[in-house]
């Protein structure tokens, strides 16, 4: 009897420490990047003694699927999406297990932090960056500069206020304001560990260096700095112009061209010999 209770215990110990495992890992893969706990908020809020604010079953909701909530007319939510730029949160194909995990590493990490084991805030990393990281950011962004590990150019999706670049995407969000609204902790933490889907999916294979951030981070600083100074830049309307001068130009050369040899019928010159030989 003994035995077996000696078994249970650490049967038990071994599956809390796996889950508790799985709860970090599963933390650290879609969290961090937009959530710290007890550091602040980034992109998110912070998430320290999450469990003691809200219950479960919404948690559990809100993480599976915050669009689902937000949409259903949930006032806690919905408060959250407008109090954090209203940037919604990807949905997470999650179990319900997954979930209560990580919030078991949250609520664990809580108590760690109320006894001071939490580190310190962490320091800005564009401390130090000078206009060289900004050129280098931008040359990455456009794409004149490649990737260390070959990921995609930043500008095939995103947009930026920024006379200096000739054109952009609209596949994804325009970027000029990204400083502005969530600084640099949570730009390059959604930079080095993307937890959206396709852009997770771009670079899961193809990480950005931690050098990489730091230059696209001081990049887009600069892009919220000054976007107030520039106008958007969009050559739409140039293209639409030179197109018609082009089309003009060419329909001008080719009637001058037609009525040049046109002006007399085919059979003129025929008609012209004729009359001198009747004559």
């Amino acid at each position: 009897g003994q035995m077996k209770t000696v078994l249970l215990i650490v049967g038990i110990f071994l599956f809390s420490t796996i889950k508790a495992d799985e709860g970090e890992q599963l933390f650290k893969k879609t969290c961090t990047a937009c959530h710290t706990i007890g550091k602040g908020r980034l992109v998110g809020p912070d998430l320290l003694n999450i469990n003691e604010k809200q219950s479960q079953d919404w948690l559990i909701a809100f993480i599976q699927s915050s669009t689902q909530l937000i949409e259903s007319g949930d006032k806690d939510a919905q408060a959250i999406y407008e109090e954090y730029n209203r940037i919604q949160m990807p949905d997470n194909p999650y179990t319900d297990a997954q979930v209560i995990a990580i919030l078991n590493y949250i609520r664990q990490q809580s108590k760690a932090a109320a006894g001071g084991e939490q580190s310190a805030p962490v320091e800005d990393i564009l401390s130090g960056t000078t206009s060289e990281n900004i050129n280098t950011g931008m040359n990455l962004f456009t794409g004149k500069q490649k990737f260390k590990n070959g990921g995609s150019t930043c500008i095939s999706c995103h947009n930026v206020q920024d006379e200096r670049i000739f054109s952009s995407g609209t596949l994804a969000l325009d970027l000029s304001q990204s400083y502005a609204n969530m600084g640099s902790a949570g730009v390059s933490a959604i930079i080095a560990n993307p937890p959206f889907p396709v852009m997770n999916m771009a670079f899961k294979n193809h990480p950005l260096t931690s050098e990489e951030v730091v230059n696209l981070t001081a990049y887009l600083k600069s892009v919220s700095d000054k976007r107030v100074h520039q106008a958007s830049a969009d050559f739409s309307l140039y293209f639409v112009l030179a197109g018609l001068f082009v089309f003009i130009s060419m329909m001008l050369i080719i009637l001058v061209l037609y009525f040049d040899r046109k002006r007399l019928a085919v059979n003129h010159e025929i008609f012209k010999r004729q009359t001198k030989v009747v004559n």
